[in-house]
């Protein structure tokens, strides 16, 4: 295995064997042309092929395939990729039935992966979200409650190795996120899509039957349609009536090889953990290494893309420390940061640019992009080439995507109704 390099996600890193992308210089000219090599871009684009084969779209990657949050994630594939819609979902039988939908997609999408580009390391497993305390109890139980009406299967029990603390399992598919990423490229190039990679985009401007893609070094590309995967980096990009979300700040880091009791205590690969404290860590076993992260930060620029400030290295360790005390001289291999970008709902934006008909915006994937960006593909693509959706089914989920709001009032409630329990259990408490 190569020896770790500075500057990239251990994904990144120790990506032997990895698709290699055949990428090519930006034409001059493009039926199509899709602004960022991630999962949010290069899913869109096997979603167009498959709408119209006959195009030809083109791919344009600031640095490399998979540069960005795409190859420095968890690599889960959430079964719950719209949690605000659990909030909603008692009062509202449209996001009751799109949870449960988008659920039954979630498995089939990770089984077609499994069978698509097998490469990716996908493999089934078991999201564990843990209460770390009385508020989060309550909220686990909430949520459990919320699953049993939407008709999606889980199992929530105390955990006997957590002091009773209550766990709340799904099922679920882990990846290798970078892999995921490069096959995809790959696949995407055998349909007739075109990479070209360290192809900077300046501005976007639209133009009289189309649009004109500004690059780097005074090279640009005539489009006939252009879709915006850009994601956290969109903001670099000079254009017209940018969308609206956040950039938010993730780090993690990846441990040398524990032990085979340590492996084995962790559940030897088959779970993917989630502590429902504030910082909301998240950790997985990879190849006998832990990968562990979940500190974020909404202001802080750091020195470098990749760059883990030591305040926050410092609270990495001591959260590691916490999940797995019994783990004794575990040593970080690689650290390593990265952005992403949010809504309010944690739902991507997409739609036209304002005032325009070329520019199609695809972002805003929030934290559960992995499974996002390729549930939500045809969605981009039928925008982006004025079709339908394929039936009744996306019509629908692809209506109640687009009218979803923050809840502010199903947020409040849920909050006072989780706090009214963590009072109603102290006052029994103490009535004991």
């Amino acid at each position: 295995m190569a020896a770790p390099l500075n500057g990239m996600s251990y994904w990144q890193q120790y990506a032997d064997g990895a698709s290699q992308v055949p990428s090519v210089d930006p034409p001059a000219d493009a039926d199509v042309v899709i602004i960022g090599g991630g999962l949010a871009g290069l899913s869109a684009a096997i979603a167009i092929l498959e709408r119209q084969p006959g195009l030809s779209p083109v791919v344009l990657e600031s640095e490399f395939v998979g540069f960005g949050a795409s190859g420095r994630n968890g690599g889960l594939l959430s079964p719950l990729p719209v949690p605000v819609w659990l909030l909603t979902a008692d009062d509202n039988a449209d996001h009751a039935w799109a949870l449960r939908i988008l659920n039954s997609r979630l498995h089939a999408l990770g089984a077609g992966l499994a069978a698509k580009v097998p490469e990716s390391e996908i493999r089934p497993c078991t999201l564990r979200l843990q209460a770390m305390g009385r508020l989060s109890a309550s909220g686990l139980a909430k949520v459990a409650a919320t699953l049993q009406r939407a008709a999606i299967g889980y199992s929530l029990a105390p955990d006997p190795a957590r002091d009773g603390k209550p766990t709340l399992d799904l099922p679920a598919h882990t990846v290798d996120p970078y892999r995921l990423v490069r096959a995809l490229a790959v696949h995407a190039v055998a349909l007739g899509a075109r990479i070209c990679e360290r192809a900077r985009v300046e501005s976007i401007e639209e133009t009289r039957g189309g649009a004109l893609v500004r690059l780097a070094r005074g090279r640009q590309v005539r489009a006939g349609r252009v879709l915006v995967c850009t994601n956290a980096y969109t903001s670099s990009i000079a254009m017209a009536s940018p969308p609206r979300a956040k950039v938010v700040r993730n780090y993690m880091v990846a441990t040398e090889t524990l032990s085979e009791d340590a492996v084995a205590r962790l559940g030897n690969g088959r779970s993917f953990m989630v502590e429902l404290n504030k910082s909301y860590v998240f950790y997985r076993l990879h190849e006998g290494r832990l990968v562990y992260g979940g500190v974020e930060t909404f202001f802080r620029t750091p020195k470098s893309d990749y760059d883990v400030p030591a305040s926050i290295r410092t609270s990495l360790e001591r959260h590691l420390s916490k999940s797995v005390p019994w783990c004794k001289d575990i040593r970080i291999a690689t650290q390593w940061g990265g952005a992403f970008h949010s809504t309010a709902t944690d739902l991507p934006i997409i739609r036209r640019a304002h005032g325009t008909k070329a520019i199609v915006f695809n972002v805003g994937y929030g934290g559960t992009g992995v499974a996002l960006t390729q549930l939500f593909s045809h969605f981009a693509a039928a925008t982006l080439l004025d079709l339908p959706c394929r039936d009744a089914e996306e019509t629908r989920l692809r209506a109640i995507l687009q009218n979803t709001k923050l809840p502010l009032k199903n947020l409040l409630q849920f909050g006072a109704s989780v706090a009214w329990d963590v009072v109603k259990g102290g006052a029994m408490m103490k009535g004991r």
